[in-house]
């Protein structure tokens, strides 16, 4: 019972956490969405794509360090 007990206090303690991890990891799903959307493929420039491409990388980048230190946070 302390087990759960300890991690209903930290979720309390820290209520925005959940929601970091959350989005941080819906990050970076749409960033794999968008790499799986082959862009190369369906634009009619490849500069928009180089663009979608960069934005999509920046994206996951900020995705998984949202997640990092949403989790981490307490450590």
């Amino acid at each position: 019972m302390d087990g759960t007990t300890g991690t209903v206090q930290r979720v309390l303690t820290q209520p925005l956490r959940p929601l970091g991890v959350t989005v941080g990891v819906l990050l970076v799903v749409a960033t794999l969405a968008a790499v799986a959307g082959t862009p190369w493929q369906t634009h009619a420039s490849m500069a928009a794509a180089i663009v979608q491409m960069v934005a999509a990388v920046v994206m996951g980048v900020i995705g998984v360090g949202l997640a990092y230190i949403s989790w981490a946070a307490d450590a």
